[in-house]
């Protein structure tokens, strides 16, 4: 099922990306392929999978992280707003996206948050 702002990796025959723009009682959506329209949904990553109202959130939590230059700062900011909308069952796919921005950064500055949950059983115990 396809959301108003997934992404379309090929518009038609052509090469260029597009975006759900509108979905039709009868089945088809229409795609824009203005470069205006895919970043408005997609400006940090690609959010297919959220529903309008996600996607805009989404961009809205990393708007205000992308003002700062420094990485980890960035890395830090994302946690605290997984650590945020956690507590809140509706966020759980934005929270999920907000990993894999963490995660997307967290490999390209080689830094990790200060805390950060994981599963007990991936932790490696030495004995």
């Amino acid at each position: 099922m396809a959301h108003i702002g997934d992404l379309v990796p090929k518009s038609g025959i052509y090469t260029e990306p597009g975006v759900v723009m509108e979905k039709k009682d009868d089945g088809n959506v229409v795609v824009s392929t203005e470069p205006l329209a895919v970043n408005k949904y997609h400006r940090y990553t690609n959010t297919t999978g959220l529903s309008e109202p996600e996607k805009l959130q989404f961009n809205e939590i990393l708007d205000q992280i992308y003002q700062k230059d420094n990485d980890t700062d960035r890395i830090n900011d994302i946690q605290t707003e997984i650590d945020r909308l956690k507590t809140d069952p509706t966020s759980h796919n934005i929270v999920q996206y907000l990993r894999n921005q963490q995660s997307y950064l967290v490999r390209q500055a080689r830094k990790l948050p200060p805390t950060y949950q994981a599963d007990e059983s991936s932790i490696i115990k030495s004995t």
